[in-house]
Parts: structure tokens; sequence; C-alpha cells
């Protein structure tokens, strides 16, 4: 069983002192003694590592100061609070032990009631500061999860997103065909976990491909390259991505059918909402890569003639003709169907 009182390592060279000293903490934590620097640095970074450190000035060989500069100077040991309890009682002798690193000075011949206090007021603070950074690293980790990871960062270091253009983005959008007869047809539960199994089988593939995840709505995913992370071939990446969304599909034995809409272009990205953050991209190319995922068969990639001609001796594909488009009319539209690589 894992003994939950905390430990103090206590460092003197005087038999009284220890003696002393132990039996004020011995109810409240645990207790380790060590008579000299050097064995304070090694108790101090081994496997069972105190929490709080009293230390002595005045000890033979390496004294008080260096013992706490050193633990400083020791990722390891950096953090466990150190305070002085020495009978050096002159204020210059107090403000080298805060400039060496010491959260607290006590004086000798000290009291019993204050000495208790201290050592309790810091590892309360100990305790508190753990507690916070535990915190952070779950808000962290929540911001990570729903944000792309250069937008987190401004998040957590600005409060905000800093709205920006992006030239030369591809945007991909995907989406299962005959998904609301299905959902009709299937308990919550099924929609659920096979809508999870997807999404993250669509995550993985984006990251493989370089692409960020921007959102997923309802049964549609939606991705991009080139925007927060550079990528050397966007478009090539972003077909290629779905290619191969389509055909994992089919491995996985998921039996539902992707529909893949894939364009180039400019956006204008940020983050919107306060109580919920929600990073998007706006502007003609994610309406355009929207309106080819619509065009096209399940299995395969739908692009706009501009994209075609950018990829087309890396993919076959074959026209579709003209259709119409909404917000933009007549569109040469190709469907992809595989790499030629």
């Amino acid at each position: 069983m894992v003994n939950s009182k905390k430990l103090v390592l206590i460092v003197d060279d005087t038999p009284t002192n220890i003696t002393v000293v132990s039996g004020v903490l011995k109810d409240y934590c645990r207790t380790k003694v060590a008579t000299n620097g050097e064995k304070a640095l090694a108790i101090s970074g081994g496997g069972d590592k105190p929490d709080l450190i009293l230390l002595d000035v005045m000890m033979p060989g390496m004294d008080g100061y260096e013992v706490c500069r050193r633990l400083k100077a020791d990722p390891v040991t950096a953090d466990i609070p150190v305070i002085f309890l020495t009978a050096k009682t002159e204020s210059g002798d107090e403000e080298l032990g805060f400039e060496v690193g010491a959260v607290d000075y006590i004086h000798k011949p000290f009291s019993a009631p204050v000495v208790l206090a201290r050592v309790k007021t810091q590892l309360a603070l100990q305790e508190a500061l753990r507690e916070a950074q535990e915190a952070q690293a779950e808000a962290d980790q929540l911001l990570h999860a729903l944000l792309p990871e250069k937008a987190a960062d401004e998040i957590r270091s600005f409060g905000t997103v800093i709205p920006r253009r992006y030239e030369n983005v591809a945007v991909l959008f995907c989406d299962v065909t005959n998904f609301t007869a299905y959902c009709d047809k299937h308990e919550p539960e099924d929609v659920i976990s096979r809508l999870d199994a997807l999404f993250v089988i669509f995550e993985r593939i984006a990251e493989q491909h370089g692409l960020e995840k921007i959102k997923t709505i309802g049964d549609g995913f939606m991705a991009a390259a080139n925007l927060l992370r550079e990528v050397e071939d966007p478009i090539g990446a972003a077909v290629r991505c779905g290619l191969e969304m389509a055909t994992t599909l089919t491995d996985a034995q998921l039996d539902w059918e992707v529909r893949v809409g894939v364009h180039a272009g400019p956006v204008v990205a940020g983050v919107v909402g306060q109580e919920r953050y929600q990073f998007d991209i706006w502007g003609d190319t994610v309406n355009t890569a929207a309106r080819m995922m619509g065009m096209v068969e399940p299995g395969s990639v739908a692009a706009a003639e501009e994209v075609w001609n950018q990829v087309s001796a890396d993919f076959d594909g074959e026209p579709l003709g003209n259709l119409e488009i909404k917000g933009k009319g007549p569109v040469a539209v190709y469907c992809l169907r595989q790499s030629k690589n």
C-alpha cells in the first residue's frame, strides 16, 4: 500500500536537532534524514523524492547554501521546496538563503509550532500547485482535441486566434451516402458507435497525408491541407487522402460508402464562439469543395477542372461534364478514381 503522507527530508549534522525536528513532524508526515550535503543530494534525486527539505546551513564539507544551489540547478530536484532551518540569523544570511532558492528561512532556536506551521504551509502550496498544473494539462489536452495544434497554441498563449487569410489551401469534404436512412433503421448506440469508428479512421488517414481535421458536421468530415501546417503538394495530398478514405471503408467492412469533394484556393480561418470554441474556415474554396462532394459517385473524388488540370498527371479520372453548381452555375467537374503512382 502506498503511503499517502508527504515526505520531508531533514538535513542536519547534529543528532539533537534531528531528533527534535523529527518529533515535531512525526504525526504529520514521513521523514528521512541526511547528515551532510552529499547524502541530501543523493536522497533528493532518488526514487522516493522528498516533497520538502529542511536544510541546515552550517555542515561539514558542503554547506547548506551550496546544497540548495545544486538542488535548484538539477531539473530532477529543482521543484522541491527548501526551508532553511539554521542558527545563522544575520539579515545577509537570510537574504543569501532566498537568493539560492529557498522558500522560507527559520532561525534556531526554533519554536516547534512555527516549524510545523511553516512545513504545513509549504506542503499545502505544493499540493495546490500540483493540482493547478494537472488542471492546466487537462485543459491543454482538451483544447488540442478541439482545435488544430497551432490554433490551440495561440489560444493558450494569447487567449485568441488571430483571423488570417491563407492562400493555396486544399479543402476536403466527405460524407456518408444514405446516412439519414441508416439512422432511421438502427439504434442510436449503433449509429454513434459506427460513426465514431468512421471518424477515427478519417482522422488517422488525414494525419498521414498531412491534412488537418477542421470539423465534423453530422456525417460529414472536413479537413484542409496547407493551412496551419505547410504541405508541399496540398491538392495531391487532399485527393490521395480522399481516395484512401473511400477504399479504407471497404477494407474496414463498415458497409458504408463515402463521397469526397476537393477544391483549392484561398480561405479565411479563425475561431468563433466564446463558451465553445470552434475553429473554422470560410470562402468560395470551402463552398466549392462542399458542392463537389455531391457531384460524384461513392468511392471517388470530385474536383473542378482547375484542380483536375493540376493533378491529371498523377491521377486517373474522367470528365462528368458541365454540372450545375449552386451559387456558381455550370462548372466542369471531373471524377478522380485512383493514383497513377
